[in-house]
């Protein structure tokens, strides 16, 4: 990894039309650049969302429990009182002793190491879980009631909590199915998933993954692009088996597709590949098989010694023992190889010592430190 004077530097590339490569300005970056002011040693996690591949925003977790946010503020999911775009990270309001956090499309979650959940940025559909619904909140308040809290994740417009209990929890916008419930209703307040015996959580735009303790997967909300792996198309209120997977021990999701590793450290793909981000076909990603969706999980051979995974918008990042690895959507360079040309491969990021990745959920960027 690329260091300074005060040490090891977060990087980003991609779009950064509304700042969120934090590095002091509103350009796209086809390479690594250094995220201004944070010293990667320092820095325990990274989430990044928006609700476009040009508007995006992150989140950095810091090992003294605060939270910087930088990039897309026009609902206030900077968490700094503004809504003011901010091109370089600053200090989320009030936060300490946090252990997760997770990025929506314009609205942010953070979990305390006491199982509390803090909300922030766009409420339109009750996403922030303080039961109202409409406007925005600047800075983060704590959602009431819910407790026992081991993980959190955040969609486009709906936001999931996982408790000690191996229960789900989950609130906000319910037209697709997201919430879980049996509903297609809006949810201003914590609601049940109907699920037990769950041991991690991930969320999509519209749609959620649940990993079991029998490593099986589970999915529900919308399905257009046959993200819920069912093999169909179909959008579920309730969860549903997703097909062929065993095994697994890592779930991760794009916007419309996911990711799933096994203990034998094979890789899964499914939903949308409109733009390659399953890995298959040439190496341009322009034959029909290439672009081809997947209602059910399809093996990524090309994918070995995987560490860890994310998906973007429209991309895919993956972390393994020396290099960091990119495939799909490049229109704003957010493969980090130098060209908008799509296709996969590795960055070139010199000393590599990469511990984190986060690739832009809703919008085009990608940060590792």
């Amino acid at each position: 990894m690329s260091s300074n004077a005060d040490g090891a530097v977060v990087l980003s590339w991609g779009a950064g039309r509304t700042g969120q490569l934090g590095n002091g300005t509103t350009s796209d970056s086809l390479s690594p650049t250094a995220v201004t002011g944070l010293n990667a040693e320092a820095v325990t996690k990274l989430s990044a969302g928006g609700v476009s591949v040009e508007n995006g925003f992150a989140l950095a977790l810091l090992k003294d429990g605060t939270v910087r946010a930088w990039g897309d503020n026009v609902a206030g999911q900077i968490g700094n009182g503004t809504l003011i775009d901010q091109t370089v990270p600053v200090m989320v309001a009030s936060l300490t002793g946090i252990k997760d956090i997770a990025a929506g499309g314009t609205h942010a979650l953070a979990l305390t190491e006491g199982g509390r959940v803090f909300s922030w940025g766009d409420n339109a559909y009750g996403q922030l879980g303080h039961g109202t619904s409409g406007g925005e909140r600047s800075k983060p308040a704590e959602i009431s009631g819910l407790t026992g809290v081991k993980q959190i994740a955040a969609g486009a417009d709906f936001s999931l909590a996982l408790l000690t209990d191996g229960t789900v929890r989950a609130w906000g916008r319910g037209i697709h199915g997201q919430l879980g419930n049996g509903s297609r209703a809006t949810s201003t307040a914590p609601c049940k998933v109907g699920l037990t015996d769950i041991v991690a959580i991930a969320a999509g735009a519209h749609h959620a993954l649940a990993l079991t303790t029998d490593d099986t997967v589970k999915s529900w909300g919308y399905n257009l692009h046959g993200q819920l792996g069912n093999s169909s198309t179909e959008s579920s209120t309730v969860p549903v088996d997703v097909d062929w997977l065993e095994g697994v021990s890592e779930i991760s999701t794009g916007a419309h597709h996911n990711y799933a590793k096994t203990s034998d450290s094979h890789v899964w793909g499914w939903g949308d590949n409109q733009y390659g981000q399953l890995l298959e076909g040439d190496e341009t990603f322009d034959s029909d098989v290439s672009r081809t969706n997947r209602t059910a999980p399809v093996e990524i051979p090309r994918l070995e010694g995987v560490q860890f995974l994310d998906g973007g918008a429209r991309h895919g990042v993956a972390l393994t023992a020396d290099a960091v690895f990119t495939w799909g959507d490049n229109s704003h360079g957010q493969l980090g190889h130098g060209t908008t040309v799509p296709g996969y491969g590795s960055v070139k990021i010199p000393n590599t010592s990469i511990r984190f990745i986060a690739a832009g959920r809703g919008g085009g960027a990608t940060y590792v430190c």
